[in-house]
């Protein structure tokens, strides 16, 4: 009995021996070696992904190594390379559709936008667009250097004086504004003084000479002087035979207001129509707005100044204005209308 176990286990261990044999031989044939796959790190990995390549590098993100793929072939078991597959194409999944359809909501319209709030025009805008004017100045035609004096606008009171009166030099030889009284000085209103100073100045700088002729007057002077000249041309109530005042009567005179001024050439005191063609008449008449001043009686506008053309007085209402009624050739009267 012992012996025919011994021999029993010798045949089996020699069969054992030889099954392990055969299966270490197909082994060897079937294995793939590090050698045949190019950039083959872990051929443990390949098998464990089929012996596919590619598959293996893009589990590593190594994509931009996909050149050629390798495989086993079943026939022979040898390592074989193959294209590299492109990439799947990501598949969009078809839109489930809704069991209710989905309401679209109403596009919401953009309101427009408020239009910032415009103040009305003023009573002078409109009467200037009217007139086809341009916007004149905002300003208080209540002011003192707009108050309107004629024959139809007499001062209020009637017999009216300046509080505040300054005497300068009638050549502009100097500019010294003196504050008591000196008979060989023209006479101004202190609020014009100034501007006068600095126009007269700017003209005598233009090599022209100017002459400061006739300033403030009193009622009683401006009475004295509607007399006198009523006399002299044989009249009664200060008009020519067009019906232009000449001279006005006292109360009714611009120069009772201490605003304004008589200017003439030096050497041609003398008022009369020739003074218009004067270097220092025509400066004065260009320039005056530049500081305020107006010329106020345009020959072009006596039917509404109701006052012959006097190329030689000068009123100031300030340089805002001044300039509007020049470059519009608006007279006081019609300037003065605009806001009224």
């Amino acid at each position: 009995m012992k012996k025919r176990h011994s021999a029993a286990r010798i045949i089996g261990g020699i069969l054992f021996t030889a099954v392990f044999i055969v299966f270490a031989y197909i082994s060897c044939k079937v294995a793939v070696h590090s050698s045949d796959l190019e950039n083959c790190e872990d051929t443990y990995l390949y098998r464990v992904y089929g012996y596919d390549r590619n598959r293996y590098l893009r589990n590593q993100g190594r994509e931009d190594e996909l050149e050629v793929d390798y495989t086993v072939s079943d026939e022979t078991g040898e390592v074989i390379a193959i294209p590299a597959a492109a990439p799947a194409a990501a598949v969009v999944p078809e839109a489930v559709p809704s069991a209710e359809p989905v309401p679209v909501s109403e596009p919401v319209p953009t309101p427009d936008p408020t239009p910032a709030p415009t103040s009305e025009p003023t009573l002078a805008e409109r009467n200037a667009a009217a007139l086809g004017l341009p916007a004149p100045p905002d300003l208080d035609i209540n002011d003192w250097q707009y108050v309107l004096v004629n024959g139809d606008h007499p001062l209020d009171p009637i017999d009216y004086a300046p509080a505040n009166l300054v005497y300068l030099n009638m050549t502009g030889d100097d500019t010294d504004i003196r504050t008591g009284y000196d008979g060989n000085r023209q006479v101004v209103d202190a609020m014009i003084a100034q501007p006068l100073i600095d126009m007269t100045q700017a003209c005598k700088a233009a090599g022209l000479p100017i002459y400061l002729s006739s300033g403030y007057r009193s009622y009683s002077e401006q009475a004295a002087n509607f007399q006198r000249i009523n006399a002299n041309n044989g009249i009664s109530d200060g008009k020519n035979n067009e019906g232009h005042y000449i001279t006005m009567p006292a109360g009714c005179s611009e120069h009772q207001t201490a605003l304004c001024c008589d200017i003439t050439d030096y050497y041609h005191e003398i008022k009369n129509d020739a003074i218009a063609q004067l270097p220092t008449v025509q400066w004065l008449a260009e320039h005056c707005a530049d500081y305020g001043f107006i010329l106020r009686f345009p020959t072009d506008k006596r039917d509404i100044t109701h006052v012959m053309g006097e190329s030689w007085h000068f009123r100031y209402v300030g340089v805002e204005a001044a300039k509007y009624m020049t470059e519009n050739n608006l007279c006081l009267e019609e300037f003065v209308a605009l806001y009224t």
